[in-house]
């Protein structure tokens, strides 16, 4: 690096960064502090808003304002005058958000007023959730409002980002009427960065194969852009200079169209130093571009070292430009004779194929870390599929630029050749979708992980940089070997010793390479260890068990409040967690905030989690949605069985005990027939409820009785999220719960948990704990007794240690 000073300094700039960061907190970063709207704002205060347009995102029954410049003021109630400044307070935000229904026509520029209630942004609710609260920090947002009012109070305009936001979404009109609303919408993304009216399913069908990369603006779109204008025009005026200030003029025009990102950034400033190295005719460094561009994306926001898009763009570019050259220097100075003869038989080709596989699988080997971490699992046919997939890429962005704009500049006939072109994209993201539907029917298409530890990763990276030490120390090797004096030297002698030394190498590097991979890829859990994990649902139930030994289940999975709790709630922590299948899926009655979330996986299973066998309570008390449900799952490949009161499935030293309902209750279906669950491990032991009140909670107290006389439960599943129907004062000396866990929505309509309840709780010396103000609950049991339980607190992770 010593003849690489800016490479060098610029380096150091992004580490010390990136350490002040990650140690320092908040008394590095300011947009970990509270902003003045957190500090003397509180949900729901009625706010006037008035900011400077400076983003807007379209929505299907809204539109989102991005303002910066706020002046913020705190009104009493909504019928406070907004003449009367005294009563007001005033305070300076930097940017927050605007919701407006109405979808009012605001231009970018505009000074807007917006009267609204102020609302903040969602932390994670259970591990591996979206934390959205995170994303928004990054962007210095801190708060928002659904605007009841919105006038402008000034019409300027900036003129330039009106005119590239009235062509982007006048392109991807065209996108969407010329390409169809599926592909046109899948074309949007991959050329405007619109992923708003994507099918989500799309989106994870792409992700879980591993070219979720083709949806994300990245060096490749602005290679086409840039560098293709660039060159066209320096063919055409036979001038550098010419053809880089066009170049430069187009991509700035594009990326202030498409929008600042992390990856746009880095793709950017290296596009930059290509051209600009052409037109000074100096050599172009792409490991100095690349420093440069993580310095500047550090600089510019520095809690990007949490997000996955840093990480992926810059160690792909990083991979290309440093870790593959170096393997592919040293195969071209060892390359055979018997390489060097299929070239002469023009087999080249063969030797082409071998050698984008090899690249692909280093890239991906390299990226491993980071995509667990971040997605939780890796699609093992990704080589395999990105091999035409990133060829056909150039192509599609080719056809797709060209076509739009002949769609947008010409009519009648004159647009025949843009929707031609438009035609070929849609046959292009037609063969995708088929290609990745037929690797997801491969065995082991999905190896699902969950998220790695830190440590594993360091270790994992600290194997490659032997590696490379490694191959450095054979070239250089190599190197000296062919400027050694002497030309008498045995030739053949002097190829088996290299040969030898390659071998070896390769040996090791094998070695290395697998200890890595299995340090990476090994779940360090005890087998010791029972896991139960009430999840925040909003106003539902959704719980997870796993047995010491692997057995995976869920208890309920549905919510009222919470929309597609499936697939973002119950699916991500499941991944996180390692878990790519369900062994049981336990149903404790047919309400929907038990049962949509189960029914949403099924459909997913896919692309998201796949269930093995649900269970249902017996059939004379299954009510209409049960019924349906069963059905859907049959269809869906899924198996369904029954269990009655008494039976019990036991593996790896946890049992899961069915209470109630029995052959005695004769109370109809609904609540009271839920499927009660006793689960217990070693000595302790967990009752989940369901919704079971009356009826059913005296049948299931005798149940107890019966069943375990003598046992005290350290954890109650509180029944129908904490209602003042359930829990009585017997029920509750029945159990004697140690632990009580509701879980309910935050402010959720029906009051729960009620205070009845709670009292009834308090008053049996019950430590109550609520996903409402925990977030997801984890409890995990050791094999020497001991209880630990965790609780998301916003986006604090408290863990607590008791011993019985």
């Amino acid at each position: 690096m010593k003849n690489r000073p800016l490479c060098s300094l610029c380096l150091v700039i992004a580490i010390l960064i990136g350490v002040l960061t990650a140690g320092a907190g908040a008394k590095f970063v300011p947009e970990l502090r509270p902003s003045p709207v957190e500090q003397y704002g509180e949900k729901d205060d009625w706010l006037i808003v008035r900011g400077q347009v400076y983003k807007k995102e379209e929505k299907e029954k809204y539109q989102i304002l991005y303002l910066k410049k706020c002046s913020v003021y705190f009104q009493k109630d909504q019928q406070s005058q907004q003449n009367q400044q005294s009563q007001q307070s005033f305070i300076k935000e930097s940017r927050m958000l605007i919701y407006d229904e109405k979808k009012n026509k605001i231009q970018i520029g505009n000074e807007v007023e917006a009267e609204g209630k102020l609302s903040f942004f969602e932390t994670a609710r259970n591990p591996g959730n979206f934390d959205q609260k995170a994303y928004y920090q990054r962007q210095n947002i801190h708060g928002k409002v659904w605007s009841e009012t919105l006038k402008i109070t000034d019409h300027t305009v900036k003129r330039i980002q009106n005119v590239l936001e009235n062509i982007r979404v006048h392109c991807r009109n065209i996108l969407l009427s010329e390409a169809g609303e599926k592909n046109g919408s899948i074309l949007s993304a991959i050329l405007l960065g619109e992923k708003s009216q994507m099918d989500p399913e799309i989106k994870k069908l792409y992700q879980v194969n591993g070219i979720g990369h083709i949806l994300a603006i990245s060096g490749l779109h602005l290679s086409v852009i840039g560098i293709g204008i660039y060159q066209l025009l320096r063919k055409l005026t036979g001038s550098y200079t010419i053809g880089g200030i066009g170049g430069i003029f187009f991509f700035f025009l594009y990326v202030l169209m498409i929008g600042v990102t992390v990856s746009v950034i880095r793709a950017g400033i290296m596009y930059l130093f290509r051209v600009g190295a052409e037109i000074a005719g100096r050599h172009y460094d792409s490991v100095t571009a690349l420093s440069v561009a993580a310095a500047v994306v550090l600089i510019w926001r520095p809690l990007s070292i949490y997000d996955g898009a840093f990480w992926l763009s810059f160690f792909a570019v990083f991979a290309v430009v440093v870790i593959m050259p170096a393997g592919q220097m040293e195969k071209a100075k060892t390359r055979t004779e018997i390489d060097i003869q299929k070239k002469r038989e023009n087999k080249a080709w063969i030797i082409q194929i071998k050698s984008m596989i090899i690249s692909n699988i280093e890239m991906q080997l390299f990226l491993l870390p980071v995509v667990l971490y971040f997605f939780y699992e890796f699609p093992l046919y990704a080589t395999f599929l990105n091999l035409f997939v990133i060829p056909l890429m150039t192509i599609l962005l080719s056809l797709g630029i060209t076509g739009s704009f002949i769609c947008m500049l010409c009519s009648g006939m004159f647009k025949i050749p843009g929707k031609c072109m438009l035609g070929i994209c849609g046959f292009i993201l037609t063969i995708y979708e088929r290609c990745c539907e037929f690797f997801l029917e491969l065995p082991g298409a999905r190896v699902v992980i969950g998220r790695i530890k830190i440590w594993q990763i360091l270790f994992y990276y600290g194997c490659v940089v032997v590696i490379c030490v490694i191959h450095y120390y054979e070239k250089k090797h190599t190197q000296e070997k062919e400027y050694e004096k002497g030309q008498e030297r045995n030739e053949a002698q002097e190829c088996e010793k290299q040969r030898k030394q390659r071998k070896r190498g390769n040996t090791l590097t094998g070695m290395l390479c697998a200890l890595g991979l299995f340090v990476l890829l090994h779940r360090f859990d005890s087998l010791s260890q029972m896991q139960v994990t009430v999840l925040d649902v909003g106003q539902g139930d959704g719980i997870f068990l796993k047995s010491p030994g692997g057995m995976n289940c869920m208890i309920d999975g549905g919510s009222s409040d919470v929309k597609n709790v499936g697939q973002y709630r119950i699916e991500p922590y499941l991944l996180s967690k390692g878990v790519g299948t369900l062994d049981y899926v336990f149903i404790s009655h047919g309400d929907s905030d038990h049962t949509n979330g189960i029914e949403e996986m099924i459909s997913r299973q896919k692309i998201g989690v796949k269930i093995k066998t649900l269970v249902f309570p017996k059939e004379s008390v299954w009510d209409e949605s049960l019924k349906k449900l069963a059905i859907y799952a049959i269809e869906n490949g899924v198996q369904v069985a029954v269990m009655e009161q008494g039976q019990e499935i036991e593996k790896q030293g946890m049992k899961i005990l069915c209470l109630c309902p029995g052959s005695d209750y004769s109370g109809g279906t609904g609540n009271g027939a839920s499927m009660v669950l006793s689960v217990s491990y070693r000595e302790f032991d967990f009752l989940f409820t369901g919704d079971v009140e009356g009826i059913g909670e005296e049948k299931l107290c005798e149940s107890i009785e019966k069943y375990c006389p003598e046992k005290a439960f350290e954890v109650l599943k509180a029944a129908h999220h904490g209602s003042r129907n359930s829990s009585s004062e017997i029920f509750l000396q029945k159990v004697r719960p140690k632990y009580t866990i509701i879980s309910a929505g935050i402010e959720n309509s029906y009051g729960h948990p009620h205070r009845e309840t709670i009292e009834r709780l308090e008053k049996t010396g019950s430590r109550i704990l609520a996903t409402a103000n925990c977030g997801g609950i984890e409890i995990t049991v050791e094999f020497g007794g001991k209880i630990q339980y965790t609780l998301k607190e916003g986006s604090e992770t408290t863990a607590y240690e008791e011993s019985e």
